[in-house]
């Protein structure tokens, strides 16, 4: 089994570099090391102290045109971590629930690179639209979407065993089935195992909720 960590000097390297090269303004994420999402961790399982925290950070998008709409796409960071056991994960091992109880689809890595080859990245919060003076499409500078597209297709999450002093954190793309402004209301639910006697070990996290966040499109 192999973890593909998220190398977050090179990150922040890359950050530094389109910065000053561009002048655009990258995630605020991309400058921790973990995501400090807002939503809520709800272990399941507390033998194993499994714990889950995810952050949408892009929308894909399939055209340029639609860089500024809501998508059914998204890529989100995933940190899972355990203040016991060893567990183990694969990507088959999580699963997205809608706020009206449906399940969403999350690709394997080799659907996740080609919708990535296919698709164009924008920014997952769509505040950027109320910025005064202008804003870029997708709310990414158009120099920077290449690097970042490498970035996340580079540090898909993979199967993998983690610990307490080594937790497991990638990217994952996921698939709505409706057209969505956010994954407000949604959760993402994750059953890992443990490493000692392959016991299942469950726990969700669910992202913020915001009564008009969620809209389905006409």
């Amino acid at each position: 089994m192999r973890v593909r960590w998220i190398n977050t000097v090179g990150v922040i390297a890359l950050g530094a570099v389109l910065m000053h090269n561009t002048g655009c303004t990258l995630p605020g994420w991309l400058s921790r090391s973990t995501p400090t999402p807002s939503g809520q961790t709800t272990p399941a399982d507390g033998a194993s102290g499994l714990t889950v925290t995810a952050l949408p950070v892009y929308r894909l998008v399939t055209s340029p045109a639609l860089a500024d709409s809501p998508s059914r796409l998204f890529v989100i960071q995933v940190r899972l971590a355990t203040s016991d056991l060893a567990l183990s994960v694969t990507p088959d091992d999580l699963t997205l629930v809608l706020p009206n109880g449906q399940s969403g689809r999350i690709f394997d890595r080799a659907r996740s690179l080609e919708l990535l080859r296919r698709t164009t990245l924008a920014d997952a919060d769509l505040s950027y639209l109320l910025r005064n003076g202008g804003h870029a499409p997708g709310g990414l500078n158009e120099y920077a979407r290449a690097p970042l597209r490498d970035m996340v297709a580079g540090n898909l999450l993979t199967e993998g065993a983690f610990t307490a002093d080594q937790p497991m954190e990638g990217f994952a793309v996921v698939d709505t089935g409706v057209t969505l402004l956010s994954l407000d209301g949604a959760s993402l639910e994750v059953v890992a195992h443990r490493l000692r006697d392959a016991q299942p070990a469950r726990a969700a996290y669910q992202f913020t909720s915001t009564p008009t966040a969620n809209s389905e499109a006409p």
